[in-house]
């Protein structure tokens, strides 16, 4: 009785077993096994667990078909033995019932989610997450360099909080804006820019203070949304603040305190665009 559950139940481990095993799709084997040619060094592990499938359903079937002729023969040659007839109908019985399961098992995965029974791994998508605080750039085409004079110099930005990060606040500085407190990029249209000042300072994503009143400019609500490398669009929606925040950007000392702030005292360029990271090496 031990024997034949075992047969009918092979048919049915050998195929859960396989479920697991698909997980590890993406390496590659260059071994061969029986019924699969063409075996290279790129082949999938996928492959190789379909073609191991397909032997272990192929030697299944043989068993059953093995145990079904003979729980007949036994049958047959039972006859007036009622306990033999039972041990026959018995084989054929289980033989019948480990096939059963080894369709429906299939089946009832595959109804569930045809990706159960798929012997790979999906491919990824790349997913681009906007950053809240990006800052980017009006930019030039120079080297990353802090200029001798002006407010991008060493010397004006050490009497800031970035002191002895004054040198390379200055060459992004001067990378950002050509050391012009004035600049203006990333275009909204209308005459309109989002990144505004020395440091380029991103008004659509980042609030700045009034330099006239101390208090704190919400330049995020003047936009429709922030601009961002991955959503280069904005949209002026409140011309007011937008203009109050671009005058307080203006300003040579706001700027500069707004920039030391965002880079953590000058320890941390990642919110600035990939071409100034690139260019001074940050």
């Amino acid at each position: 009785m031990r024997t034949r559950r075992m047969i009918s139940l092979l048919p049915f481990s050998f195929f859960m077993f396989l479920i697991p095993i698909s997980a590890f799709a993406q390496a590659t084997i260059s071994v061969s096994i029986p019924g699969m040619s063409n075996v290279s060094s790129s082949t999938p592990p996928g492959a190789y667990i379909g073609a191991f499938y397909n032997f272990a359903l192929m030697i299944s079937g043989i068993l059953a078909l093995g145990a079904i002729v003979y729980g007949g023969v036994l049958y047959a040659m039972s006859a007036g033995n009622s306990s033999k007839q039972s041990e026959g109908r018995a084989w054929i019985t289980s033989a019948l019932t480990g096939l059963l399961l080894l369709g429906g098992a299939y089946l009832i995965l595959y109804t569930i989610n045809p990706n159960l029974v798929e012997l790979g791994l999906p491919t990824l998508q790349q997913i681009n997450l906007p950053t809240s605080t990006y800052v980017s750039g009006w930019g030039n085409s120079g080297s990353c360099q802090a200029p001798a004079s002006g407010a991008c110099s060493t010397a004006m930005l050490q009497s800031s909080c970035f002191g002895a990060s004054a040198q390379a606040a200055g060459g992004i500085c001067n990378t950002e804006s050509s050391n012009n407190p004035n600049a203006e990029g990333d275009d909204c249209g209308g005459g309109n820019y989002a990144s505004i000042g020395l440091f380029q300072i991103n008004l659509s994503a980042n609030t700045i203070q009034d330099p006239k009143t101390g208090q704190t400019l919400n330049c995020p609500s003047a936009f429709s949304n922030p601009y961002t490398g991955s959503n280069p669009h904005c949209t002026i929606v409140n011309q007011n603040l937008y203009n109050e925040c671009v005058a307080a950007a203006k300003n040579p000392s706001t700027n500069i305190q707004e920039a030391c702030a965002l880079s953590k005292q000058g320890t941390n360029w990642s919110l600035w665009g990939p071409r100034t990271r690139q260019v001074c090496g940050v």
